[in-house]
C-alpha cells in the first residue's frame, strides 16, 4: 500500500476549491459528510483531515491534497581510511587527533 502525506497549503487548497466550486462551508461538509466545524477548522489550518475525509474532498473539489511521501535517506555513518597493518593504539590516536584539528 502506498503511503501519502497532506500537502502543507492543504486548508489554502480547499478553500479555495470549495470557493472555485461556489459551495458554501454548509455545502461542502454536508457533501463530504462532516459537520460544519470540521470543515471550518480544517480551512483554517486549525485540524488536519483524516486521510478518509482528504480523499473525500481531492474527490469532491477536485484538488490535489495527498502526494507520495519521499522516503528520507538517512547518512550512515562516515567511512574512515583503513589503518595501516601493524597500527598500534597510540597509532589510531594520534591520527584521529590529527583529523579533528585538521593537522
Amino acid at each position: 500500500m502506498e503511503e501519502s502525506e497532506l500537502v502543507e497549503e492543504y486548508s489554502v487548497i480547499i478553500k479555495e476549491g470549495r470557493e472555485k466550486l461556489g459551495l458554501t462551508q454548509q455545502d461542502l461538509a454536508f457533501k463530504a459528510k462532516e459537520k460544519l466545524t470540521m470543515i471550518q477548522k480544517i480551512e483554517i489550518g486549525k485540524m488536519l483531515p483524516t486521510m478518509r475525509l482528504s480523499k473525500e474532498l481531492e474527490h469532491i473539489l477536485r484538488v490535489k491534497l495527498l502526494v507520495p511521501r519521499e522516503e528520507v535517506e538517512i547518512p550512515g555513518p562516515a567511512k574512515r581510511a583503513p589503518l595501516p597493518s601493524g597500527a598500534t593504539l597510540e597509532d589510531v590516536a594520534l591520527i584521529r587527533h590529527r583529523d579533528e584539528t585538521g593537522k
